[in-house]
């Protein structure tokens, strides 16, 4: 590196320690005072840089498995028993959404009337057209 190739560190030693010798109004104490918390803070830095540096532990994730020999019915009541489950999720979402339309101060009863007559509309609207893609 060129910016360096001037740079000698007994040198630079040498004029530091020919400066604190020389009487003045300086003080050792004061340069110890700017040094040690400059000090203290890049040591800090080093350490954190240590510890972010270390790949978070592994996730080992679960995968739930059914006997071999359940049968068609048990894995239909599971389907129907963990639909059940997210019919519920969705009610209890849906019904959070509104409440936070109502504290906002929308109009969710409209909100919902108009949506559920586009659907009816688009349903009507695919209705023929599905009808006459099977002829």
């Amino acid at each position: 590196m060129a910016f360096f190739k001037d740079v000698s560190f007994r040198n630079a030693g040498s004029d530091l320690v020919g400066f604190l010798r020389t009487p003045g109004r300086h003080s050792p104490w004061l340069f110890l005072a700017a040094c040690v918390p400059t000090a203290i803070i890049m040591y800090t830095f080093y350490l954190d840089s240590i510890t972010k540096a270390t790949p978070p532990p592994r996730e080992i994730i679960y995968i739930e498995s059914w006997p071999a020999t359940r049968s068609l019915e048990e894995t239909k009541a599971a389907i129907a028993e963990r639909q059940k489950l997210k019919d519920e999720m969705r009610a209890r979402e849906k019904e959070a959404y509104k409440a936070f339309g109502r504290a906002v101060g929308m109009d969710v009863d409209k909100i919902e009337r108009e949506a559920q007559s586009a659907q009816a509309a688009n349903k009507t609207v695919a209705a023929p057209a599905s009808a006459g893609a099977g002829q």
